[in-house]
């Protein structure tokens, strides 16, 4: 009878154990949660602006009609400067930010509105760039309206989570693409290791994604693929 009840308790002990063990588990990834790189968040989130900027064509709304020509959305030809000054409210009307080309531009027999992924339209690209020149500053000027256009204006508990970016065209060697003596995309802020600002930073995680895209009307420094001339879109996000 001692037997068996020493074999009682050793087997409610040993589960007792077995419970505590596990409980203590799953605290641990709790206790060590604020101090867990935020990589983990940045990822997804320079993914999502990619993802953005290559295969959708963006959103302009006025009143009841959308369309996805934000780079001129009367289809007057205007560059963004004449839209700028010309439409009322033009920075308001522009919900979204993409490049992505319309099929409507390549001459396919569908919707305006359709989307070719991956293949950028120089009239967007150019009109992005025209809108950092006005400003040059993620937070000053018009330019620094691109960040909310771009979905990284982001509020967690009423705080804001200041997201920086970089997002440049290069060609598969990594250099800028230029036209015209031009970056013909670049916008953004410095890279932290490319700017003495960020020389004393630590820990400081940027995240990277570069997606293959094609260009109409691609400057001459891409590189022929197929029958496309390719350069590499490249978003850089940090916190």
């Amino acid at each position: 009878m001692d037997n068996g009840q020493v074999c009682v308790d050793f087997l409610i002990s040993i589960t007792i154990i077995a419970f505590g063990i596990v409980v203590l588990l799953s605290q641990i990834p709790m206790l060590f949660a604020p101090f867990q790189t935020v990589a983990m968040d940045i990822q997804p989130v320079a993914y999502r602006t990619s993802i953005i900027l290559v295969e959708d064509g963006g959103i302009y709304e006025l009143e009841d009609n959308i369309t996805s020509k934000w780079e001129d959305p009367e289809g007057n030809t205007w560059n963004y400067t004449e839209n700028r000054n010309l439409l009322t409210n033009y920075h308001g009307n522009v919900k979204r930010i993409g490049l992505a080309m319309s099929t409507s531009s390549l001459g396919w027999s569908s919707s305006s509105e359709d989307i070719v992924p991956n293949n950028l339209s120089k009239d967007k690209i150019d009109a992005l760039q025209a809108w950092w020149k006005d400003g040059n500053s993620s937070t000053e000027g018009n330019s620094s309206l691109i960040i909310q256009k771009l979905g990284l204006y982001v509020t967690y508990n009423t705080l804001p989570l200041n997201y920086h970016y970089n997002i440049s065209l290069r060609d598969f060697n990594d250099n800028l693409l230029h036209m015209d003596g031009s970056p013909v995309l670049e916008i953004g802020d410095s890279i932290p290791g490319t700017d003495k600002r960020y020389a004393n930073a630590t820990r400081m995680t940027v995240e990277k994604i570069e997606r293959i895209v094609a260009i109409d009307d691609p400057p001459p420094t891409c590189e022929k693929i197929g029958d496309v001339q390719c350069a590499k879109l490249v978003v850089c996000i940090w916190r």
